[in-house]
């Protein structure tokens, strides 16, 4: 009886010996499902700031003065001009292809000069007047992307931008000369200055330019961007020798083609450098002897 319960310990033993050995060799339950392959460019929190510097070639379309047009003058010789400007802002990433920011920045560097030539009928002869001043602006822009894909964690976008300026004309100068036509007739200066004027209104941009992804949070950028700026002008004249005023000098459509460096700092993970590779699962090796 003692050999009967012996023998049936031991094949018990032997059936599950066997038992285990093959659950080994399928691999012990059913592996993890495999992580989704992921694209980088999934914002936790799109939220970024930016900070940008640049410089700009500064133009007037038309010069105006309500005197010089007055008696039949006329305007010549005017130039570009550089401006430098810095700026700050903050915007938010909705998706890998989608933008907007609000930006606020201050240009200045810039000047505006211009020559006019009018008939003078006080001294029966021709006057001159060159004018020169400084100019600087204020401006505030929204401004909307569209990211053009991401190639080696460099992105081209496009964009545009409206909002307003604030353009003002200081320490503007007006240094003239007058030729009389009288025999002998006398040649004399002329010299006014003008107080501080400004003018606000509407500005847009467009741009385009690429940007480069540092690491999961550092965005750099280098771009163009065409600015127009609006409108500026001086305050009144004031003619020192005969102490009389005219009116402001007037620079009308001032627009600027901009070159500029920035960077946005993000607040979410874009990591915009490609797909991301995960590891494929595989089953633990057991041998069996």
């Amino acid at each position: 009886m003692g050999s009967l319960k012996t023998f049936a310990l031991a094949g018990a033993m032997a059936l599950s010996a066997a038992a285990m050995a093959n659950a080994a060799d399928l691999g012990v339950g059913l592996p993890p499902p495999p992580e989704p392959l992921g694209l980088k460019g999934t914002i936790g929190s799109g939220w970024y700031l930016r900070g940008d510097v640049g410089i700009g070639v500064q133009s007037v379309d038309k010069y105006e003065q309500a005197d010089t047009i007055a008696y039949g003058g006329s305007f010549f010789g005017k130039t570009d001009e550089t401006a430098f400007f810095a700026g700050l802002g903050a915007g938010y990433r909705f998706n890998n292809w989608f933008r907007v920011d609000g930006t606020l920045e201050y240009r200045g560097g810039s000047s505006v000069g211009v020559n006019d030539s009018i008939y003078n009928p006080f001294a029966l002869g021709n006057q001159t007047n060159t004018y020169k001043g400084n100019l600087s602006s204020m401006v505030a822009l929204f401004n909307a992307y569209v990211d053009l894909g991401t190639w080696n964690c460099l992105t081209p976008y496009l964009g545009a931008g409206i909002g307003v300026a604030r353009n003002q004309i200081s320490g503007l100068t007006d240094q003239g000369i007058v030729f009389a036509n009288q025999p002998f007739g006398p040649v004399s200066p002329t010299l006014g200055t003008a107080s501080s004027g400004d003018k606000t209104g509407l500005a847009w941009a467009l741009m385009a330019g690429v940007g480069y992804e540092v690491n999961k949070n550092l965005t750099l950028e280098v771009g163009y961007r065409y600015l127009n700026l609006g409108d500026a002008q001086s305050g009144p004249i004031r003619n020192a020798f005969l102490a009389e005023s005219y009116a402001p000098l007037k620079a009308k459509s001032i627009d600027s083609h901009d070159f500029k460096i920035g960077m946005r700092w993000n607040f979410g993970d874009p990591d915009c450098c490609g797909p991301v590779e995960r590891p494929i699962y595989q089953p633990p090796v057991v041998r069996k002897y």
